[in-house]
């Protein structure tokens, strides 16, 4: 992973042809491009992009807050660049997600096991935050001068539900954070959890702890330690 001036960013080297198989074999991954397809208008260019990304015509593909980039080669080999924007979640969002997730150790456990479980994504939208993109959130900007979502958009965003199957830390990163960024939050976190003295009555919870105390320890145990 780099450390840019915007944040982190990741590369993946571009994938194979994906002839014969599904883009998208997760639930998450399915998710991702279900939004694409409810927000794209040109049902031919979707077509179309699918049909590039299904021959390996996608580089590339650089993944950082906000943005994802590659360069897409159409039929004729003529290559255009091509951007998905998806908006970052708030310092605010930020901040609840990470005690939402801290709080409990199943979710530290899923996401480490490249997982994300639906009760997750189901929490963090009863706390008002959206993980997964939906109609009009994937927004396109491509050197081939289309307004709306082309062939290379599209072709892009197929490429990136392949890996988003593999690991759901790339939707964290477009969101906002970094994979070890996180997981260093979530520690600091979870340790603070653990470290608390017991209030008043020792069977006692405390108010807003939300699961047992042997959760709070195993999710301490599950990540690695803070640096010096």
């Amino acid at each position: 992973m780099d450390q840019g001036t915007t944040g982190p960013e990741r590369t993946f080297a571009a994938l194979p042809a994906a002839r014969g198989r599904a883009f998208a074999r997760s639930w998450w991954g399915q998710a991702w491009l279900k939004a694409l397809e409810d927000t794209a208008l040109d049902g031919a260019q979707v077509k179309l992009g699918r049909q590039h990304a299904r021959a390996g015509a996608v580089g590339a593909v650089s993944v950082r807050p906000g943005r994802i980039t590659a360069v897409v080669q159409d039929r004729d080999h003529t290559r255009h660049r091509s951007d998905v924007l998806l908006q970052q979640l708030s310092e605010a969002d930020w901040d609840r997600l990470l005690d939402l997730v801290a709080d409990r150790a199943g979710h530290i456990a899923a996401l480490l096991d490249r997982d994300m479980p639906p009760v997750l994504v189901e929490d963090a939208a009863a706390a008002g935050i959206e993980l997964l993109p939906g109609i009009g959130d994937l927004e396109s900007e491509c050197s081939c001068g289309a307004w709306d979502h082309c062939a290379h958009s599209t072709a892009l965003c197929y490429q990136v539900a392949r890996l988003l199957d593999q690991d759901p830390f790339v939707l964290l990163l477009l969101r906002g954070r970094g994979e070890q960024e996180l997981l260093d939050e979530l520690q600091a976190r979870s340790a603070a959890r653990a470290e608390l003295p017991a209030d008043g009555d020792a069977g006692a919870e405390r108010p807003g702890a939300g699961v047992p105390a042997a959760e709070a320890y195993a999710a301490r145990d599950i990540l690695p330690p803070l640096p010096a």
